[in-house]
């Protein structure tokens, strides 16, 4: 399963452009960029913002090594199929940690969830947080979750896995929080501190060397931004509900409803050796979904992270529909199975599948113009990094600017101004002068739709007066680079 996971994934990759030709989203070129920078010695909060902590730049670095010997844009192809891989690893613990736990049909059916979960393979294409934090956040499953009494090695390895999840994404401090209310049955409240102990030593261990370079930055942009930035995404909670809950993935859904109410019922029963996990994953499953209602920032691609708990539920919710249909006799239980496994599948297999057709000929286009029209050794601007990637072009200057997204919302904060959402701080004197400036120092600039966006209507004539617009030539649409105009 975890070997056609990695096909469904890789598909994507298979057309006459390769890995550059699917469409490259913002942040992965983003993650991607700060991995290749920290590698050169720009570090992320000193030298440029970066909004997370350091955890997915350090394990994206391999992948971004090869920026050192190899062209950007064909390291970048790389770093796509390691992506897929983390994928397809993804899917083999969910199973796992299932299996072990409710038996094999539970193990295929968590397996074959998150297999086929549109969110979890668009994300595992690509160098973003999501697949990083999953998979560690599964090993960690796999290791505290054991049906002995786990070793000391095992607490450890548990321990460290959970500490480089939040060092990745805070959010992964969900999981150990389960892990705290949802202890196996074995364990002590000494072993669950210990653990606790372990997570957060290894936490510091990653981040503090380069939040210690520049800690003020680092409560910036990790801290204080996170907290106060403005709204963006769907600010309806009722849209995100049906978001987290989307048809697209109905079976799924409803085999892991079945097994978030198995948990609940199995809480209030004797223990069983399956108890601990269907109470843990059931604890991380509502912890993650209270958290994404909450949040001022919704994407629907953060449900990826929701795919971790949500197929392992599905595979307790297909063994406790078994389990209930053996009553009926033996074709009764057969069938379950079998509707069970449909269902974990489909639709999402179809929707995964659908999207693995995407291409963004566009960006291919502009890749061939920068290569061949743009001066190797010309400063170049780009207002979403990946675009600059696909020609082999990483974040330049000596103070690089790797996330202009981030950077514009805190110089608009800088004055202690707050906003209600991104587009009304977008228009903030502050980020338009901070972006001006930005745009004075390069020759080129890749402008595109989010350019577009970024700047307010009275910054695009200033634009205009002072950039020519080079390629595409004509009304022709699609990603658009500008050079500066003579004196």
């Amino acid at each position: 399963m975890a070997l056609g996971a990695w096909v469904l994934r890789a598909l994507a990759f298979f057309h006459r452009t390769g890995p550059l030709g699917y469409p490259m989203d913002y942040d992965e070129g983003v993650y991607f960029s700060a991995a290749s920078l920290l590698l050169r010695g720009d570090l992320p909060y000193r030298d440029f913002i970066f909004v997370h902590p350091p955890g997915a730049l350090l394990l994206w670095a391999p992948g971004a090594a090869l920026t050192l010997g190899l062209d950007a844009a064909t390291a970048y192809g790389v770093a796509r199929y390691l992506a897929v891989t983390v994928g397809a690893l993804c899917v083999f613990l969910a199973g796992r940690v299932a299996w072990r736990a409710w038996g094999p049909l539970a193990g295929c059916v968590a397996a074959l969830t998150y297999a086929a979960y549109p969110e979890a393979v668009l994300v595992e294409r690509g160098t973003f947080l999501e697949p990083l934090l999953n998979v560690l956040c599964l090993g960690f499953a796999n290791l505290w979750l054991a049906s002995d009494t786990p070793s000391r090695a095992r607490r450890i390895g548990a321990g460290v896995l959970i500490g480089l999840a939040v060092s990745v994404k805070l959010p992964g401090g969900l999981w150990l929080v389960a892990a705290l209310l949802a202890r196996p049955w074995k364990e002590s409240w000494r072993d669950t501190l210990t653990l606790a102990l372990i997570a957060f030593a290894t936490f510091v261990v990653v981040v503090a060397p380069l939040a210690a370079l520049a800690p003020t930055e680092f409560f910036r942009d990790v801290i204080a931004f996170q907290a106060l930035r403005p709204a963006d995404g769907e600010p309806d909670r009722w849209v995100r509900l049906h978001d987290i809950f989307h048809e697209r993935r109905l079976g799924g859904v409803v085999l892991a409803l079945v097994g978030l109410g198995t948990a609940c019922v199995q809480a209030l029963r004797a223990p069983t050796p399956g108890r601990p996990a269907a109470r843990f994953f059931a604890t991380s499953f509502v912890l993650t979904v209270a958290l994404f209602l909450a949040s001022r920032t919704y994407w629907n691609q953060y449900n990826a992270h929701l795919a971790a708990s949500e197929a392992v539920l599905a595979g307790l919710g297909a063994s406790a529909l078994h389990a209930f249909s053996l009553r009926w006799g033996r074709v009764a239980s057969r069938a379950a199975a079998g509707v069970a496994l449909v269902a974990a599948l489909l639709p999402g297999a179809w929707h995964a599948f659908q999207s693995s057709k995407l291409q963004a000929p566009d960006v291919v286009a502009l890749a061939r113009y920068l290569r061949t029209d743009v001066p190797s050794n010309a400063c170049l601007f780009s207002f979403e990094p990946g675009w600059a990637l696909a020609a082999g072009r990483l974040p330049q200057g000596a103070t690089p600017v790797v996330d202009v997204y981030a950077t514009m919302i805190q110089d608009s904060m800088s004055t202690g101004d707050r906003f209600d959402d991104t587009a009304e701080a977008f228009t903030a004197p502050e980020a338009q002068q901070a972006l001006r400036v930005m745009l004075e120092s390069c020759r080129f600039v890749v402008l595109g739709w989010r350019g577009t966006w970024q700047l307010t209507p009275e910054s695009r004539p200033w634009f205009k007066q002072r950039f020519v617009r080079r390629f595409p030539t004509g009304d022709a649409g699609g990603v658009d680079v500008w050079e500066r105009r003579a004196p």
